[in-house]
């Protein structure tokens, strides 16, 4: 759960929804639809922002995967969420700059981009599951800046690197997290 304000993107809550232990489908469907409507009452969110399915090779996951988004559509629609949905290209750049950055590098930014409401000692998520859904939403209320930070980061190595040239892979680093933080809280005064 992100919420936009003018001050930036501030996170309220993260997590995973579990089914171990469930062992029929229709049982495991329930729960994910039952925690999905305690989210939503709970937080009162505008919008429910998600992934769009990818085509997998495994067909019996494609079609776990299907059903389970068809439950927590129909979660969001009941309440009347709007819903956006992104694919996983359109998130990786909207969030780290970069169409194919992976898991370590999406949860990086996310947290860069997003302010705890406790301050800098407050605990987000470590699942990076938990952080994926955060960046769909971080992705729908069109977070800008890091993005553009990690332009520079990647001219500037194209530059310092002479005749080799870097991907964004290579330029985001711990240096490269500590500038956008930088800048980040300098944005915010």
């Amino acid at each position: 759960m992100v919420e936009k304000t003018r001050r930036g993107l501030i996170f309220r809550a993260g997590d995973v929804v579990s089914v171990k232990g469930f062992h029929s489908l229709p049982e495991r469907l329930r729960v994910i639809y039952e925690e999905i409507v305690a989210v939503i009452d709970r937080w009162g969110p505008h919008v429910l922002s998600l992934e769009k399915a990818f085509v997998a090779y495994n067909v019996q996951s494609a079609l776990r995967l299907g059903e389970a988004r068809g439950t927590i559509l129909l979660a969001a629609a009941q309440a009347g969420l709007q819903i956006a949905e992104y694919n996983p290209t359109e998130i990786k750049t909207a969030v780290a700059g970069y169409g194919r950055a992976d898991k370590m590098q999406i949860q990086k930014s996310v947290l860069a981009q997003l302010r705890h409401p406790d301050g800098e000692g407050g605990a987000f998520p470590s699942s990076l599951d938990a952080t994926d859904a955060l960046a769909a939403a971080v992705c729908h209320c069109g977070a800008a800046g890091i993005p553009d930070i990690l332009r520079q980061a990647s001219v500037h190595a194209r530059r310092t690197s002479g005749a080799r040239s870097r991907s964004l892979r290579d330029v985001f680093t711990e240096r490269t997290v500590a500038r956008m933080l930088a800048a980040d809280q300098k944005e915010r005064g």
